[in-house]
């Protein structure tokens, strides 16, 4: 049985804007080796952990080019959430280096409590009623519930908030490197937002697009390749 056009074309998209990511983090990982900076660990770890919400549809879709069904629905919201506490936190660690934040073991414990209890809840009803967390549509869509929006919607204003407030302190430096970078960072966390609020809302290849252009964006922004640099910056 053939998978209908639209499951094709946002399973594609979204193993793109995974693949992507995964890139993204990796070449932002690869500059550690000449900087000696964790913080380069941190974030290309936590951007490819940003985009654990479109593995499961990513995996689903290539499964279903065999069963048809793709994943089953347990496998599939194990795969799209189970991991992302880890992933943030890494995220908040880099943030928390990078801004200089006073209360940085603080407020990297209450957030481990947070997950935790969010992670022991999650794991019961996975395995006792997953439907509490979300129903599977097809091979490749789901739609969440309230438990499973709200937590993510929490991770994401997190990363996106603290993410803007780094960009921002770019934005006042006198360097104009920095301000570049922030300028960069600005673009990639809007329009990460802005696809991923319309992919919550109605999912489409264009807004998938959207988030893949976010990550690259991103990439240019964090690491500022010398190559872009010596185009924009006059020297």
């Amino acid at each position: 049985m053939a998978l209908d056009p639209i499951i094709v074309v946002n399973g594609v998209s979204s193993l793109i804007f995974v693949i992507i990511s995964i890139l993204v983090g990796i070449f932002i990982m690869a500059n550690y080796s000449q900087h000696k900076n964790v913080n380069l660990i941190y974030v290309g770890l936590a951007w490819i952990g940003l985009s654990e919400p479109w593995w499961p549809s990513s995996i689903s879709f290539l499964v279903s080019l065999s069963n048809v069904d793709g994943l089953d629905k347990v496998t599939y919201f194990f795969i799209g959430n189970v991991f992302i506490p880890i992933f943030v936190l890494l995220w908040l660690l880099a943030m928390a280096n990078l801004l200089d934040w006073k209360l940085k073991k603080q407020m990297s414990i209450l957030y481990i409590i947070g997950s935790v209890i969010y992670e022991i809840v999650f794991i019961y009803y996975l395995f006792t009623s997953p439907d509490f967390i979300g129903t599977k549509n097809g091979p490749v869509d789901v739609d969440y519930e309230l438990f499973t929006i709200l937590f993510q919607f929490i991770n994401l204003v997190i990363v996106v908030g603290t993410g803007l407030w780094f960009a921002i302190n770019s934005l006042k430096s006198d360097q104009k490197r920095v301000k570049l970078k922030g300028e960069f960072l600005l673009i990639a966390f809007i329009s990460f937002v802005v696809g991923t609020a319309w992919d919550i809302v109605a999912t489409h290849p264009l807004s998938r697009l959207i988030l893949v252009i976010s990550a690259i964006i991103f990439y240019i922004g964090y690491v500022l390749p010398p190559s872009i640099e010596k185009i924009l910056i006059e020297q």
